[in-house]
């Protein structure tokens, strides 16, 4: 069962996340279902997980690719190693919040488009060009890739 660490308790948070490695692949894609499991579980409630938060210092996340808050047909995918290869110059500022920040919403600017790409759980890569919400879910979950919370991008 996955555990929830806040980024007061879990130094994993404020690292570099490591690449997998190809015969990492599918030990991590076991990790990847569960991620999967845990936030679609309506108890849970989140469309965003990154394997940092859960003590994993790899880079693995699973997104739900959610067009709206009213989008209620939405895809959840895992991504590892990701990778943001293109951003717009067109930004938007919204509130976000955290599992590892309990509690707390606020104000981030960040691209509204970006094209990544990432291996899927197929072991192909992909490239998608996504927008608005999409698009900031997936950069907040890769930040927490890169030692970065979202409370380090808050708007001033």
């Amino acid at each position: 069962m996955l555990k929830i660490q806040t980024w007061i308790k879990n130094e994993i948070l404020r690292k570099v996340s490591e690449d997998i490695k190809p015969d990492e692949f599918n030990a991590y894609f076991k990790l990847g279902k569960e991620m999967i499991k845990y936030i679609k579980n309506p108890k849970n409630g989140w469309v965003w997980l990154a394997a940092p938060q859960v003590w994993f210092n790899k880079r693995l996340i699973v997104v739900s690719l959610i067009k709206d808050w009213d989008d209620e047909k939405y895809p959840t995918i895992m991504m590892i190693n990701p990778v943001i290869i293109e951003f717009s110059p067109e930004t938007c500022i919204e509130r976000e919040w955290c599992l590892s920040v309990p509690g707390k919403k606020w104000e981030v600017l960040r691209p509204k488009n970006i094209k990544i790409s990432f291996i899927d759980d197929k072991k192909k890569e992909i490239t998608l060009y996504l927008s608005w919400l999409s698009a900031r879910i997936v950069q907040h979950e890769i930040d927490h890739l890169d030692w970065v919370l979202f409370v380090d991008r808050l708007v001033k």
